[in-house]
């Protein structure tokens, strides 16, 4: 997940963002941050995020798609608009699921990465009073100390991370930066995997069970991942 400061353009729908959250008053609201690069969304994304909108009493979870990840220059991956617009329906029938436009541009640029401490940092700004959950895998939470501006991120959001029997959970544990809020979120497994599904839906297989319907209907439309990946 990435933001470079002042390289997104401006966009309509970016609006969406601010303007849902200001419908918030009181107490400060809680969102959570769902960042990938969504090539597709699938089941297994949004029971994560259902899981911890429970838990955690969260107000919001914005699923942001990444421009271009850092750890991933993967051939072929698909088009933000594209990989947007999957989210975009995947979002559509729960209002508290935000698709958000923070890293557009980023994939047309080509040069600017995408990194998390810049997109939260981003979100910090529109919504200040906001209480702020980064959501990730106890895989990913294992890479946090090497991510860029670790000590400034985990002052900007606490974070959820999403466990399963097996997983390194006391690893991930030791590895959690110091000053950060980490809760744990247990029992969430959804055994989906994007490569499957692209590789699937290149050869024509039905999805049924791994993406939204409406999201598999996209698929099938656009024709996408009918070159090898």
């Amino acid at each position: 997940m990435i933001w470079a400061r002042g390289s997104a353009p401006r966009h309509p729908l970016r609006r969406r963002d601010f303007s849902v959250s200001r419908q918030h008053t009181g107490k400060p609201i809680r969102i959570g941050i769902l960042g990938g690069t969504f090539d597709p969304v699938h089941d297994g994304h949004l029971a994560v995020a259902r899981a911890a909108q429970r838990r955690f009493r969260l107000d919001l979870v914005y699923f942001i798609p990444c421009g271009r990840p850092p750890h991933k220059d993967r051939p072929g991956l698909s088009p933000f608009l594209h990989r947007f617009t999957m989210v975009a329906l995947a979002c559509a029938e729960r209002p508290a699921f935000i698709p958000s436009l923070l890293e557009a541009g980023l994939d047309l640029q080509g040069k600017q990465r995408s990194y998390s401490v810049d997109t939260v940092r981003r979100l910090r700004r529109l919504v200040p009073r906001a209480r702020l959950y980064f959501i990730l895998g106890a895989d990913a939470f294992l890479y946090l100390p090497m991510w860029k501006d670790v000590r400034r991120l985990v002052r900007l959001c606490d974070f959820i991370v999403a466990t399963r029997p097996g997983s390194a959970l006391r690893q991930a544990a030791r590895v959690a930066p110091h000053h950060s809020t980490v809760h744990f979120l247990r029992g969430v497994h959804v055994n989906v995997s994007a490569s499957e599904i692209r590789r699937r839906a290149r050869r024509g297989r039905s999805l049924r069970s791994l993406v939204p319907a409406a999201v598999e209907d996209y698929i099938r439309k656009m024709a996408l991942y009918q070159r090898g990946r």
